[in-house]
């Protein structure tokens, strides 16, 4: 389990409650170390920056392309731009942007959309299909030492908390492809 030492999410409890990671005379200036936004968003930046890393062999390939490839090697039937948007939290002009940059690596194709004429479906090409094994070894390779650090229960924990989290703030249980 997680344990959480922060006010900042959950209502105060009772005066009379013995535990001491809440502050009860009150309001507590936490240390910024021990807050969960912190530690999430600083945890999300270390991980996105080595995540960049060992997809550096791949090209100019960012964290939201891998999203997507990944994602598409589910979805034979392609995605559409507001699923792609969906998936990585980008804007429709970035996902324009990043499907052109991933169409010129050509790893993904346009298809015209059979169930709206306006609209298209971004599929995988041979050569993005290619990276189904390619990828995710190299991103196993790299991030094995660095997860080592947690145990399989321990990680396991982690994902079911970090998906219960991700729910609570509004994002879907399941995204396209999933």
């Amino acid at each position: 389990a997680i344990l959480v030492r922060t006010t900042i999410f959950y209502p105060a409890p009772q005066k009379s409650c013995q535990d001491n990671y809440f502050s009860f005379n009150g309001p507590m200036a936490l240390k910024l170390e021990d807050q969960l936004g912190y530690n999430l968003n600083r945890t999300a930046m270390l991980f996105r920056r080595e995540l960049g890393r060992s997809l550096r062999p791949f090209g100019a390939m960012t964290p939201e392309q891998w999203q997507t490839l990944n994602t598409l090697w589910e979805s034979p039937e392609g995605l559409s731009p507001s699923a792609i948007s969906d998936l990585t939290l980008q804007d429709m002009p970035s996902i324009s942007r990043m499907v052109k940059r991933m169409e010129d690596h050509g790893w993904v194709i346009r298809e015209a959309d059979p169930e709206d004429r306006r609209s298209f479906r971004v599929k995988l090409t041979a050569r993005g299909k290619k990276l189904e094994k390619d990828v995710p070894d190299q991103l196993q390779s790299h991030f094995q030492e660095i997860l080592r650090s947690l145990s399989r229960t321990e990680s396991q924990e982690l994902i079911n908390s970090l998906k219960k989290l991700r729910v609570a703030l509004g994002d879907p249980e399941k995204h396209p492809g999933h």
